[in-house]
């Protein structure tokens, strides 16, 4: 089953929605008001995080190389043939899966309330990286050789 996977398109894959990621909780987009919402200043990231970043980053890098490399495997199987099945086959598990894990999150470890603007508005930014996440792993899937 694994032979049918190549390992340069999961890896191309991996880095392509890790530098997304890496744009998405940046400045650019989203870390001012998904830090804002999470009641982080942003401190102690200026004197711990330094430190700890390199050993976060990649702990993020290898985890989104093994969704990657989830997605791919999973797509294989079920044998998309259009980049449409590709892009709806990852919305089905992210949706399925990441969505659904994180709203229970979002109900039962988010400080209360629960349904308070500021837990909807973590839970938004980092379902929404789940999602561009699937999807540009997908259409990398279909772009790139398999």
């Amino acid at each position: 089953m694994f032979t049918l996977i190549h390992p340069w398109a999961v890896l191309i894959a991996a880095v392509v929605a890790y530098l997304v990621g890496w744009m998405w909780y940046s400045p650019i987009l989203w870390q001012k008001p998904w830090m804002e919402a999470r009641g982080d200043s942003g401190e102690s990231w200026k004197t711990n995080g330094r430190k700890e970043m390199p050993k976060i980053m990649a702990y993020g890098f290898a985890n989104t190389l093994m969704m990657s490399f989830a997605i791919v495997v999973f797509l294989t199987l079920v044998g998309v043939s259009t980049l449409m099945q590709s892009l709806q086959v990852a919305l089905l598990l992210c949706f399925g899966f990441v969505v659904t894990v994180k709203f229970n999150d979002l109900l039962y470890t988010s400080r209360p309330p629960h349904w308070g603007k500021n837990a909807q508005i973590v839970f938004l930014v980092d379902i929404g990286y789940q999602i561009a996440l699937f999807l540009i792993v997908a259409a990398m899937y279909w772009f790139l050789p398999r």
